[in-house]
């Protein structure tokens, strides 16, 4: 990801106060770049993105035109838009100090990226002669330490200026009472599509639940689900929850309806964006815990080879896991 052009914005808000820088960033240093590429590169394939579209004709989509068609740099960009964040976010924000860094981010695309970055306490070293012209070392605290490529941002914003598709995570936020993303809700003003994570979630949530309330441990329906999902990320970027239910809960109609209508509550009858990396390592292993403790943890094609596994519910109505065709057994 090349980052062509920056601009860092600080946000105070102990004091609520912030500082609109009137120049660039210096991405001459190789060190500059690439820690504002790795941000970019690691946030545009987390599976918390949730997407969405912006109005070109709404504020921040008349802002990305004037940018397009250079009537505007990315200076007056990052302040018009550093402003209107701030202006909204601190009315939302605890306490902390944040410096946000927009950006111009190019790779197959180009993006308009925000980069809300909170700063936490870290400490650094130092050196100090004392009086007799000993010198010694010293620790010196830092209160506005900037998170790592390896940490998560607070939140991240990228907006796709050829077709103005959005991309973007945060932690919801108290705005004049109500609960709400600031950057999705009141910045940009646009609804979004659920996370990779969180669709995921939510129809593994479902079939569980309605696998259990027909006397079903779930255990099958759940890994059919990851199987299916991965399987899937091989060829789309989408997954269609009403086909993974109807596939999962083929031999049992009323299950299936019940899927549905959960699935129907949560607008989830219809193609839903997924990351392909993350629906990959879905289908990868499936995890369970009984009631006295014990968690497993296998490959999800084993649960279909009764050679590896097998769960036989016993005539006293227990259940009992059977592990086969082990040749070792290693300690973790």
């Amino acid at each position: 990801m090349q980052i062509n052009k920056a601009v860092l914005q600080i946000f105070d808000f102990h004091s609520s106060l912030a500082v609109f820088s009137e120049g660039e960033l210096e991405l001459g240093e190789e060190t500059i770049q690439d820690y504002i590429s790795a941000h970019v590169e690691k946030a545009i394939k987390d599976p918390g993105l949730r997407q969405g579209h912006l109005n070109p004709s709404s504020p921040v989509g008349q802002l990305i035109t004037q940018y397009s068609e250079e009537r505007i740099d990315i200076v007056d960009l990052g302040k018009s838009l550093g402003e209107t964040i701030f202006n909204f976010m601190k009315q939302a924000t605890e306490p902390c100090l944040m410096d946000a860094i927009i950006c111009e981010a190019a790779a197959n695309h180009t993006y308009l990226c925000v980069l809300l970055c909170q700063a936490h306490d870290g400490y650094t070293h130092g050196t100090i002669s004392g009086e007799s012209g000993a010198l010694a070392t010293k620790l010196v605290a830092n209160r506005a330490v900037l998170p790592m490529p390896s940490q998560k941002l607070r939140s991240f914003l990228a907006i796709n200026v050829e077709d103005f598709s959005v991309r973007l995570f945060e932690p919801k936020g108290e705005y004049d009472g109500e609960i709400t993303y600031i950057l999705a809700d009141k910045v940009l003003q646009i609804g979004t599509n659920p996370s990779s994570r969180d669709t995921v979630a939510k129809v593994r949530r479902i079939v569980d639940k309605v696998a259990k309330a027909h006397e079903g441990d779930g255990v099958a329906e759940l890994v059919e689900v990851r199987s299916m999902i991965s399987k899937n990320a091989e060829v789309s970027d989408t997954i269609n929850p009403e086909i993974i239910v109807e596939t999962v809960f083929a031999s049992n109609p009323v299950q299936q309806e019940a899927a549905k209508q959960a699935l129907a509550e949560q607008d989830m009858l219809r193609p839903l964006p997924v990351n392909r990396e993350f629906a990959a390592k879905v289908g990868e292993k499936h995890k369970i815990k009984t009631d006295t403790g014990i968690e497993i943890s296998f490959p999800v094609e084993y649960m279909k080879n009764s050679e590896f596994i097998e769960i036989v519910t016993n005539p006293d109505g227990t259940l009992r896991i059977e592990l086969k065709n082990i040749s070792k057994i290693l300690n973790k």
